[in-house]
């Protein structure tokens, strides 16, 4: 919990120390009827200034700098703010925007418009300094395309006039948002920092889908990881359509209707794919919470996809409504999570919790509200992806470990199944096991193997004598023995009472009766209680049949046959026999 606290206060302090930077500190300077005095504004010092406040307007005219110089304006538009408030039913169509301003002499400026409506012409001290799209008079004279403008000047003796031509047939809502002033250092900085947060977001999303493409291919049961890497995807399209709009500087004929419906729907199918994503980690998602936002996500894409952006855009009121019941109902669910105290519910909580926070911002935003220099929830979205990388991380290493141990559970008990409960040789079942599949060898590629049958010799005396947990012990010792001493590759079972077989693999008879021939010995040498002499007896079978059952009968004849001779010995099969049993 400590380390997952350390990254979210990470987290927030590089979004503090980032909004702090690009907070406008200086509130009290505004535009008065369309003149703003900076002349003793100390741009070094204080940064980036938005030119906020009332800017003349020429409402259903499209003028240039010569056109106004005899002009005086018949009202004043408030920027930021909204067109609709301030022009009530006129608010679309054309207009003219005039500032004058007083700065510093000597001195690169740079000028920074974020967005402008759907088109705009921008003079700096009557000199053309750039164009988006182009303005027009009626729709279809008009081309929108949302993208910066970005123009650097000298003044004219501490004098800047900025005209800007704008045009808006495709705005629902239309806002002018602040627009900003400062050294040419500093909105250079500005532009770069921008397009670097995007490429930032871009880069490290793609490297997180690659992540979590790979674990989705090792547990395509988790389609949390699909869902994930989705969202993903559409966090970096908003980073490539909105705020610098890196796509239209490839692309600048791009048309503004593609802009809008990615835009759109980014945001529309974003919604679903998450409570999606959501109710696979966690599971006991409510079913009405799912529904909804698939309806939702049906419903409204489908009318982005197949009307024009001033007809969905209308039905953003009604939208909103929904996916704040949907963010509601989600709250709630991860809330309960929380109190359930269900692993990594509480960085979801936070990460859904920064969503909504920078949602909220961008609502703000959108309307012309100041409070913040830019959109937030691409950022908002990334510090999701990061919190939710982490948590789906955490669940993938436990998830991991889980198999491991249960693998290794499963192995354990595996091991049980097979071997004798006393002596930890392989039990009888097993060795059978491996019988069969000496043969089945055997017959497909005439693999030789050898079997050795042993007793240990007056087991029953021992027992009788000395009791059964010394006779457990004798058993132990000599399966001990066993496993220390013999190779690798061989097999060693319990088959009986007190008998034990082993398996030569690829072993001449030769060869098995020397190792025999060491155990015997070394068997008879060891000291299990100073008043037991444990001794063995045993049969040496080279197998030459196609029958299992044949082999064990082979070799326990030899067995029985040791005993007969006196035990504590080794009995070989001998060519001779083995032509005679064929």
């Amino acid at each position: 919990m400590k380390k997952i606290m350390n990254i979210i206060v990470l987290i927030a302090l590089i979004v503090g120390i980032y909004s702090f930077f690009h907070m406008r500190k200086v509130k009290n300077l505004q535009a008065i009827n369309g003149n703003m005095y900076l002349d003793k504004y100390d741009f070094a010092g204080q940064g980036i200034i938005d030119l906020d406040g009332q800017w003349e307007i020429y409402n259903n005219e499209l003028l240039t700098p010569e056109d106004l110089k005899n002009r005086k304006p018949d009202q004043y538009l408030t920027i930021p703010g909204n067109l609709k408030e301030q022009l009530g039913e006129n608010n679309a169509g054309y207009m003219t925007l005039k500032l004058e301003i007083e700065v510093p002499k000597d001195v690169i400026y740079g000028f920074r418009i974020k967005r402008l409506l759907s088109a705009s012409k921008l003079w700096v001290n009557g000199i053309v300094q750039g164009e988006v799209g182009k303005v027009g008079k009626s729709y279809e004279d008009e081309k929108a395309i949302y993208l910066p403008i970005y123009s650097y000047f000298m003044p004219e003796d501490g004098h800047i006039e900025i005209v800007i031509q704008t045009s808006d047939y495709r705005e629902v809502f239309p806002t002018i948002q602040s627009m900003e002033l400062g050294l040419k250092d500093q909105i250079i900085n500005e532009s770069l920092i921008a397009s670097g947060i995007d490429f930032i977001i871009f880069g490290g999303l793609l490297v997180i889908e690659l992540i979590f493409i790979s674990l989705y291919k090792r547990m395509p049961n988790k389609k949390s990881y699909l869902f994930f890497v989705i969202l993903c995807l559409f966090i970096q399209l908003r980073c490539l359509f909105l705020n610098e709009r890196i796509i239209v500087h490839f692309f600048p004929n791009m048309p503004f209707e593609l802009l809008s419906k990615t835009a759109a729907l980014t945001y529309y199918l974003w919604i679903p794919v998450y409570v999606f994503f959501i109710k696979d980690v966690f599971t006991n998602m409510n079913r009405r919470t799912v529904m909804i936002s698939s309806m939702f996500s049906i419903i409204f894409g489908g009318i982005c996809l197949f009307t024009n952006n001033t007809f969905y855009d209308k039905l953003s009121v009604p939208g909103e409504i929904i996916v704040i019941i949907i963010a509601a109902d989600i709250f709630a669910f991860l809330i309960k999570k929380v109190k359930e105290k269900e692993q990594n519910s509480i960085i979801s909580l936070i990460a859904f919790g920064g969503l909504i926070i920078t949602g909220v911002n961008d609502m703000l935003v959108n309307n012309g509200l100041p409070y913040v220099g830019r959109y937030l929830f691409q950022i908002g979205m990334f510090i999701f992806v990061l919190l939710e990388t982490y948590s789906l991380t955490l669940n993938y290493t436990y998830q991991v470990n889980k198999t491991k141990i249960l693998k290794e559970k499963n192995k354990e008990i595996y091991e049980k199944s097979i071997r004798d409960g006393l002596t930890n040789l392989y039990n009888r079942y097993y060795i059978d096991k491996i019988l069969d599949d000496m043969i089945d060898e055997y017959i497909e590629s005439g693999a030789i193997f050898t079997i050795m049958m042993i007793d240990v010799d007056f087991f029953k005396h021992i027992n009788d004598t000395y009791g059964h947990l010394c006779g457990d012990k004798v058993l132990m010792d000599i399966s001990s023995f066993l496993m220390d001493n013999l190779r690798k590759t061989d097999f060693i079972g319990r088959y009986g009472g007190e008998e034990f077989i082993i398996i030569f693999p690829h072993t001449r008879i030769q060869e098995a009766n020397k190792i025999a021939e060491n155990i015997r010995i070394s068997i008879e040498a060891l000291q299990v209680d100073e008043h037991i002499k444990v001794t063995i007896s045993g049969g040496l079978y080279e197998n030459n049949t196609k029958v299992k059952q044949l082999a064990i009968q082979n070799v326990d004849k030899l067995l029985y046959l040791a005993k007969e001779k006196g035990r504590n010995r080794i009995e070989v099969m001998e060519e001779e026999e083995e032509e005679s049993r064929e």
